[in-house]
């Protein structure tokens, strides 16, 4: 009998031998959570990683983009998609200091009601009646962590997979995501899905893994004064590498290599507009080709009370398995520790943004003193004035 070779895929051993062979299955959705976004923001606008972050759904969107907050916020979501599943999430994001943030996440997706029926032989009609009802769940916990460099993001999130079925499952994954920001309006960037693989293992023995990938994605945003608000627009691809249809509305969508015009028709475009007094617009298509704009279309919309409490509200219709509804709130409140809102801003404002322009000095004429005239001190009123006002 030959000895058995050990074999490493992304830190997990496989042993094989002779007589039999235990390996990784790949597969796809291995967590129906690790595969949706946090928050409805993003989804009201079709993009998950390009743009410019506000709140807390960093965390696990965009890593590299939770540096874009000033606050320390929290977020909390409810989601229900096709009339069955739920979807919960609630994440954190901290601020360290002026260019590295941490966040934190967890989310759970879960189908609840599904029947339960005994095998029956062939040509056997089954039971009128289930025999009863089980549910499946899929949960996530992350951490992340962000670091800003100049005008380059970088971050990155680790997973903890686990899945409630029949069996349970316990896996893990790492997502990592590079952006440089031009002028403080225009981004590039690249974010990686599975830099560590997402891998799990079952009660059977049974390992289970899906395979890495890449996407693109640009941004910008301009202000608008005419219009009394700010403009943010962003486009984003799937997966660049992996074969198979990255289509989600239609049986199509190869690799970008092997078929071009692939990366535009499953691309996601989307824009965002905030009004000045905090009231939000948004819309975007998850899939630029138009014959699935039925099923891609998404829509949204939002309202922040002076930077501190925000609601959002994502639509997602489908012409066959029911529409989706998202309802998120955000909260940044402020501590006194950290003197108050715009801590960030405090102790140094991130590096791409434009300084706020001072007032000009005003330059003495020849003679005049370059000290500041001192403000004649105010006198303190009169007792008998305070007298005759009060008659």
């Amino acid at each position: 009998m030959p000895q058995p070779r050990a074999l490493f895929f992304a830190g997990t051993v496989i042993l094989a031998g002779a007589p039999s062979v235990v390996a990784l299955e790949e597969v796809s959705g291995l967590n129906l959570s690790a595969d949706e976004s946090f928050g409805a923001r993003r989804s009201g606008f079709a993009l998950t990683h390009a743009g410019f972050q506000n709140g807390a759904d960093g965390a696990v969107n965009a890593p590299a983009s939770m540096n874009d907050a000033d606050d320390f916020a929290f977020s909390a979501m409810h989601a229900e998609r096709f009339g069955a599943a739920r979807f919960d999430c609630a994440s954190m994001l901290v601020p360290l200091q002026s260019n590295s943030t941490l966040g934190l996440g967890v989310s759970r997706y879960a189908v609840g009601g599904i029947e339960s029926r005994s095998a029956v032989s062939p040509g056997t009609s089954p039971a009128g009646e289930p025999d009863g009802l089980f549910s499946v769940a899929d949960w996530l916990v992350s951490g992340a962590f962000a670091r800003r460099f100049g005008a380059l993001d970088v971050g990155a999130v680790f997973h903890l997979l686990y899945r409630q079925l029949d069996q349970n499952g316990l896996g893990m994954r790492a997502d990592a995501m590079a952006q440089y920001t031009f002028d403080g309006r225009y981004r590039l960037g690249a974010f990686v899905r599975g830099l560590l693989p997402s891998l799990a293992r079952w009660e059977s023995g049974r390992s289970e893994y899906e395979p890495s990938d890449a996407s693109v994605f640009a941004a910008g945003r301009w202000e608008l004064p005419y219009f009394y608000g700010k403009l943010q627009a962003g486009w984003e691809t799937q997966g660049l590498f992996q074969p198979g249809g990255k289509s989600a509305n239609g049986l199509d969508g190869n690799r970008g290599s092997v078929h071009p015009m692939t990366l535009f028709k499953t691309s996601s475009l989307g824009a965002e507009f905030r009004f000045d007094f905090g009231f939000f617009l948004r819309a975007g298509l998850q899939e630029v080709d138009l014959s699935h704009a039925s099923s891609a279309l998404r829509l949204g919309t939002g309202y922040d009370w002076h930077g501190i409490l925000g609601v959002d509200y994502a639509f997602s219709p489908h012409p066959l398995l029911g529409d989706g509804h998202r309802l998120a709130l955000q909260f940044t409140p402020s501590f006194p520790r950290f003197q108050g809102r715009n801590f960030r801003s405090r102790i140094g404002n991130p590096p791409y943004r434009k300084p706020v322009s001072a007032a000009p000095a005003t330059i003495p004429s020849s003679g005049e003193s370059h000290a500041p005239e001192a403000e004649p001190a105010s006198a303190p009123p009169s007792p008998a004035k305070e007298i005759l006002e009060e008659e």
